[in-house]
């Protein structure tokens, strides 16, 4: 009797599958991944203002424009910290970020959103003959706003959290080792993997790559300025939706105090 009733079960769910095939309601395939193209301008001030021997403040801004002109509000970050130099040019930071994000692109979000983070970082430089390096370390805790649409209306709704790990390299050439007789000039380049890690609804671990080759110019050993080009990948969470962005980025690096 057992066995009958097992052969009738399977084949009853056998008959249901058949069925649903033969009326054509097989689950869908995933919708293919779509990679959106924009072209942005960041303007970055960088100051550090030393507190002794060891320890300083610091505090990044950041003015992102989509549109290559600035025509339209991308993003505006604010990250000040907290440094400690450990020696041999190494330093370890903590601090707080904010960063709130605009509708912008060809793939906007529904509303713009605001984010929090905590952040933990370490750097330490190299050196390769006339190649200076800086490698550096930084670890993020992230309280991203989720908006949400009711009655075609998008808004605020809460924050979801998310952890996300950075390792950035960074290689810079002074000009007359190029050849060029400009002793103030310099040439930088820079990579940048950011990778979610810890819990994650979304299931992925990419976040985003960026690549970066920029000019440089010391106006003295505490002030100077960079000006260059930068490809931004970004994998959007829970959407098939990625963006490559071709970014002008413009950049002041200031030192204070000590």
């Amino acid at each position: 009797m057992t066995r009958r009733l097992l052969v009738l079960t399977a084949a009853g769910a056998l008959a249901s599958g058949v069925t649903a095939h033969a009326q054509g309601t097989t689950p869908a395939p995933a919708p293919a991944r779509r990679t959106v193209t924009n072209t942005h301008s960041w303007l970055q001030l960088f100051g550090e203002h030393r507190l002794g021997a060891r320890w300083s403040l610091n505090l990044e801004a950041q003015v992102r424009r989509a549109e290559l002109a600035g025509g339209t509000p991308q993003q505006l970050l604010v990250r000040p910290g907290v440094l400690y130099q450990l020696g041999g040019g190494a330093l370890v930071g903590a601090g707080y970020a904010y960063a709130g994000t605009s509708v912008y692109g060809d793939a906007p979000a529904a509303a713009p959103f605001p984010e929090h983070r905590t952040w933990q970082m370490l750097q330490f430089p190299g050196r390769t003959g006339a190649v200076a390096w800086s490698h550096r370390l930084r670890t993020e805790q992230r309280w991203i706003g989720r908006v949400r649409t009711v009655d075609g209306v998008a808004a605020h709704d809460g924050y979801g959290f998310r952890q996300r790990a950075r390792a950035m390299t960074r290689a810079t050439v002074d000009a007359p080792a190029l050849g060029v007789a400009l002793p103030k000039a310099y040439l930088t380049s820079w990579g940048e993997l950011l990778v979610h890690v810890g819990e994650n609804p979304d299931g992925q671990i990419f976040d985003q790559s960026r690549a970066a080759l920029q000019a440089g110019w010391r106006f003295s050993p505490r002030l100077r300025a960079e000006a260059g080009y930068m490809q931004q990948l970004i994998q959007r969470g829970g959407s098939r939706v990625a963006e490559s962005n071709h970014t002008l980025v413009l950049s002041l690096f200031a030192v204070t105090g000590g």
